[in-house]
This record gives C-alpha cells, sequence and structure tokens, in this order.
C-alpha cells in the first residue's frame, strides 16, 4: 500500500511538472503539429492528475464541512472589508479577521 501511495505520489509530482512546462512548450512549438501534440499532452496530463489526485473521501475524511451560520453572517457582514488595498492592515480589518478564525473553529 505505501508503495502504491509513493507511486502515485511520483506519477502527481511528474504530471505536474509537464503541465507547469506547458506554456513554454506552447510558446516555442514552431509548427502546428507540434502545437496540437501539446495541447493533446496537456490535456492527457491534467485528466491523468485529476484521476490520480485524492479525495477526502479517499483519505477517509469527510467530503464536506459544514460552516456555522453565524461564520457566514460575518462574512456577508464583512464583504466590503475583504476587497480593501490598503498596504497595511486596519485594526477594524485584522479583529474582523481573528473573529472569522474563532468562528471557523468554533465550528
Amino acid at each position: 500500500m505505501e508503495q502504491a501511495k509513493r507511486l502515485r505520489r511520483a506519477a502527481e509530482t511528474a504530471l505536474g511538472i509537464l503541465l507547469a512546462v506547458t506554456p513554454v512548450l506552447l510558446w516555442v512549438a514552431w509548427t502546428p503539429e507540434i502545437l496540437i501534440g501539446v495541447m493533446l499532452a496537456s490535456v492527457l496530463c491534467a485528466g491523468l492528475l485529476v484521476l490520480l489526485t485524492e479525495s477526502p473521501l479517499d483519505q477517509g475524511g469527510s467530503a464536506q464541512r459544514t460552516l456555522p451560520p453565524e461564520f457566514i453572517d460575518e462574512v456577508h457582514r464583512l464583504f466590503p472589508l475583504t476587497y480593501h488595498h490598503s498596504r497595511h492592515e486596519t485594526p477594524r480589518f485584522r479583529r474582523a479577521m481573528e473573529r472569522m478564525s474563532r468562528l471557523i473553529d468554533a465550528g
């Protein structure tokens, strides 16, 4: 079983590396045939990666974690603060994020 996990992780890593270099390969593809080949290979790699990646169900965990209603209400109340563009966090924003963390931990 451990050997299968190691093989799966190695395959995931290899497929991830291939997907990471796909933009460069598309950039340097000098013929339409190579371009199509790179695109087909990247779609194949992405499909294999989806099939190989473990889901929480594969790991024996719960598929879904529900958030408490208080957390959802707090997110809706704080929505404008989540898109602030200030360089430094304001004390109000920091307090709001700490409150949200406590609500998640409580749930």
